[in-house]
């Protein structure tokens, strides 16, 4: 999913910082909208995941039905609230009339094309749920293969196709996401057996919708909060400039892809804790979040060397315009050192979804983006500038790094005396031979 974002910014690089920087703007944008679905997702994989851990063979078909259903309404309410407001939003994050043709071209190719987006990514966490990881990862993978290929036929043109520019690289995102939803579907259908029929009843779909909302709507709410502070944090950085903003953007991109095996890592561990959560092992949780916190800041300490002898390269292939360049590249040397514990706010805040605490998930997000993110960012800018804003998102990661270590440790030891006083609606513990 990084991917999709890096190569599109990779080829949209080369027709200057101007588009490079409305590339930037769209960033938020479609990360809320992924981040949003995402979320939807995860209430789909609780909800299918301690569903398998309790043995509900029928439950779990039509609660993954009724998930993909539900995304398709999503995605038409998406796409007719987005191409009515990209004027006005984009504005808001700080569009300049120079930057504002590149954004409608953009958008008004992506956002007819949401579907293709949203409802691959339902499917993908459906087939984690069942503890497939694999799979999802080879239909992205593909995905991304297709949208390096289709880019830049489709923005500088080939053959009968001509130079769309910024159209073709949404246009190439677009027909690469069709692809992995049809795979997705055929996974589904044909090799899992989770499809029935899409139309159970009112009744019937009324009420999976609300069990699956009930768990995905916080989630997505909670999801969405990460990308809308960015947004905000976009709005700040292009008060410096249309070549500062650009080089946030392709730090960001850069900085997402590195981030990327953290959050496989989360998808891993979403199934484990879910299906461990519906049999009642709490302990196994507990023992498999210690792993992956140790996990985590041994990776973050990777990137953090890896960006500080290679950042100024990386972003050197994006683009070379001296502002872009030390922009992108103090980015990468600044925040990385605080990558260790966001990887670990990150595999927590989805743990606490899947142990159906989806408003401690949320509180941490708040915690995060509005709590520390854009105050210590805006802080920062007023004392040191650029430099500045870059420090304070280092300490906010540390910071709630920290407090989401303590916060999940918390749950885990509630969860665990709840069940120890019996068996309840959210916790049924069995012992291994039960298993």
């Amino acid at each position: 999913m990084m991917a999709f974002s890096v190569v599109d910014t990779y080829f949209v690089s080369r027709l200057g910082t101007l588009a490079l920087a409305a590339m930037a703007l769209t960033f938020p944008v479609v990360m809320v909208i992924g981040t949003f679905t995402l979320g939807l997702g995860v209430g789909a994989m609780a909800v299918i995941s301690q569903g398998i851990g309790r043995g509900r063979t029928t439950d779990i078909r039509r609660s993954a039905t009724d998930a993909l259903t539900l995304a398709g309404v999503c995605a038409v309410v998406l796409t007719v609230a987005g191409t009515a407001s990209v004027e006005p939003l984009f504005r808001v994050l700080g569009a300049t009339d120079e930057m504002m043709p590149y954004v409608r071209q953009y958008m008004l190719v992506w956002y007819p094309g949401i579907v293709f987006y949203v409802v691959p990514i339902i499917g993908n966490n459906i087939i984690r749920a069942t503890g497939d990881t694999l799979t999802p990862s080879i239909v992205m993978v593909l995905g991304v293969i297709l949208n390096a290929i289709l880019d830049p036929i489709f923005i500088f043109g080939g053959g009968p196709i001509p130079a769309m520019g910024m159209a073709g690289a949404a246009l190439a995102t677009v027909l690469s996401r069709a692809v992995t939803l049809a795979l997705a579907l055929w996974v589904l259908a044909f090799r899992e057996q989770l499809l029935v029929s899409p139309w159970p009843g009112r009744r019937i779909l009324m009420a999976s919708w609300k069990d699956l909302l009930r768990l995905g709507l916080p989630v997505a709410v909670s999801n969405a909060i990460i990308p809308i502070a960015v947004g905000l944090l976009t709005r700040i950085v292009s008060d410096f400039g249309a070549g500062t903003l650009a080089g946030f953007g392709v730090a960001n991109r850069i900085e997402g892809f590195g981030m990327a095996m953290v959050y496989a890592v989360s998808s891993g561990v979403s199934p484990f804790v879910g299906q461990n959560f519906g049999a009642g092992r709490l302990d196994r949780i507990q023992r498999g979040l210690n792993m992956v916190r140790v996990f985590c800041l041994v990776w973050g300490g990777m990137l953090f060397v890896a960006f500080l002898i290679a950042g100024k390269p990386l972003a050197r292939c994006f683009n070379d315009e001296p502002t872009v360049l030390e922009a992108a590249t103090l980015y990468l040397w600044i925040v990385s050192v605080s990558l260790g514990l966001r990887s670990i706010h990150q595999v927590v805040w989805t743990s606490l979804n899947v142990l159906n605490r989806p408003y401690d998930a949320m509180a941490l997000e708040m915690l995060l983006a509005f709590g520390l993110w854009i105050p210590l960012a805006s802080l920062g800018a007023k004392v040191a500038q650029i430099k500045g804003l870059y420090i304070g998102l280092a300490l906010a990661n540390v910071l709630a790094g920290a407090a989401a270590c303590i916060w999940v440790d918390r749950v885990i030891r509630q969860r665990q005396n709840q069940c120890n006083r019996g068996p309840n609606d959210d916790v049924r513990p069995q012992t291994d031979e039960d298993l």
